[in-house]
């Protein structure tokens, strides 16, 4: 039986809160013990054997969802058509592990890391096995959700339990695995319950592989836009600049993680309109002053983070504070405006471009300018995506944002500035200097928005009135 949509976003919700308490747990300790060095060979071997993940996969678990969800009421076209999916999921498996080993054995530079790749690689098998695609079809989000907090619970316990002294980088990447695929173990026999999954040789291949290699080549562009950064900083850089670059990313990572395809289906120009500008006057409101933020207090986050030994990531963390204002608006356009009408096309052709554009810069700076490159470089490909998103989106939005909002964001702001920098020459404890900047910059902002009337501020403050009206 279907979930109702709000039972199933607040679990996704409480999903994504968990993917991001969860690294602020085990980052930190992890970084303290390994040390920059060592936890720059887990980090670059894991971005190694991404790829190799992402060439398992190929496209067939975003297929598997769109097509199966066909088959919800029928167990035995459900079984036959995860039976496809399955088999040729191991076959792309056995591929990939196969190019694993020619690479390792040819590939001098991993040669260094096989104790790491060999157990990274696990991840490889266990997603294959573990069919989440099957839970996705039945709306399993209770169960997702479940399990992965247990898993994840587990695992932080096992940190700190085994991880002890900075050689045990191995034990940390077996522990990385086992919190992000370990659960799918579970999967393959509660799969059972939905449909019989078993490798066969009747698949229709001509259906199903064109629908899947599609899927693949958007995936791997994102790869390219995402992940080129640390795999060649690895390459061409040291497990040092590596170490001190994930720190960064890291955290970058943790801060950047509906109607509108209804009202775009219909051709309901005027309310899609209306949306799309009351998400884009919202982001500026939160996404300003997080950037800010964060851009101010960037040495005091990686010392709360991973401690004095990583303080060269500060830059490469400033640099991509600024990529996160980018990356969000670029989203906007992406999810927002282009994909409820129908621009897969294009979404992937801008996903090429900016991935392609990331790993020939990240190829050209990467030799002289390290973890600051990388950081670099990452700016310019979110910056290359939002704009051939919102060129790619005219005709289908048309933005208005508020002179109010964004002038009393503006104010804001530079009183975020003037907290930051006063809290700071106060030289108090790292962490009570964090919380002393973050209160008073939130009541600095807060204030001035109210200040100068700030409209969004004042709509949601009417809607909560008018809601403790009707409770009261």
């Amino acid at each position: 039986m279907k979930k109702s949509l709000s039972f199933n976003a607040a679990m996704s919700a409480f999903k994504t809160l968990m993917n991001i308490i969860f690294p602020l747990i085990t980052f930190p300790y992890a970084s303290n013990v390994l040390q920059v060095e060592n936890l720059g060979k887990v980090n670059f071997a894991s971005s190694v054997c991404g790829y190799f993940l992402l060439f398992a996969g190929l496209g067939i678990s975003s297929y598997a969802v769109r097509e199966g969800s066909r088959y919800v009421n029928d167990r035995e076209k459900l079984s036959a058509f995860a039976s496809e999916m399955f088999s040729i999921n191991m076959i792309s498996t056995a591929l990939t592990y196969a190019a694993l080993a020619v690479t390792m054995l040819f590939w001098t530079k991993l040669h260094a890391y096989t104790d790491l790749m060999l157990v990274l690689s696990l991840q490889i098998f266990f997603t294959t096995i573990g069919t989440e695609w099957v839970f996705t079809i039945f709306e399993e989000y209770t169960y997702i959700t479940i399990r992965g907090l247990l898993f994840q619970v587990l695992s932080i316990f096992m940190l700190f339990a085994f991880v002890k002294t900075r050689d045990d980088y191995c034990i940390y990447a077996g522990i990385t695995v086992f919190a992000a695929v370990g659960a799918n173990v579970l999967n393959f026999f509660r799969a059972r319950r939905y449909c019989t999954i078993r490798l066969t040789r009747k698949i229709d291949w001509k259906k199903h592989l064109k629908p899947i290699l599609i899927i693949f080549a958007s995936t791997l562009a994102t790869t390219l836009y995402v992940s080129s950064d640390t795999t060649i900083l690895g390459i061409l850089g040291t497990d040092y600049n590596v170490g001190i670059y994930s720190v960064a990313g890291k955290i970058y990572g943790i801060v950047k993680n509906p109607r509108l395809s209804h009202y775009a289906g219909v051709g309901d120009k005027a309310n899609f309109n209306k949306l799309f500008n009351n998400i884009f006057n919202a982001l500026i409101v939160v996404v300003a002053p997080a950037v800010v933020g964060l851009f101010a207090l960037s040495r005091e986050v990686v010392l709360f983070i991973s401690g004095e030994s990583y303080l060269d990531a500060v830059m490469p963390l400033q640099i991509l504070s600024l990529a996160l204002i980018v990356c969000l608006f670029g989203w906007l356009y992406n999810s927002c405006a282009l994909l409820p009408c129908g621009r897969e096309k294009e979404l992937f052709w801008i996903t090429l471009v900016s991935g392609l554009l990331n790993v020939g810069l990240n190829i050209l700076l990467i030799p002289r300018f390290r973890e600051n490159a990388a950081a670099f470089t990452t700016l310019l490909a979110e910056l290359c995506s939002m704009m051939l998103c919102i060129r790619c989106s005219r005709g289908l939005v048309t933005v208005s944002a508020d002179r109010r909002t964004v002038g009393s964001v503006l104010c804001g702001c530079v009183g975020i500035v003037l907290v930051c920098t006063g809290v700071k020459a106060l030289a108090l404890p790292n962490l009570i200097c964090i919380l002393a900047a973050v209160l008073g910059s939130v009541a600095a902002y807060a204030a001035i928005l109210l200040g100068m009337k700030n409209p969004l501020v004042l709509e949601y403050l009417e809607k909560a009135k008018q809601k403790f009206r009707k409770i009261s």
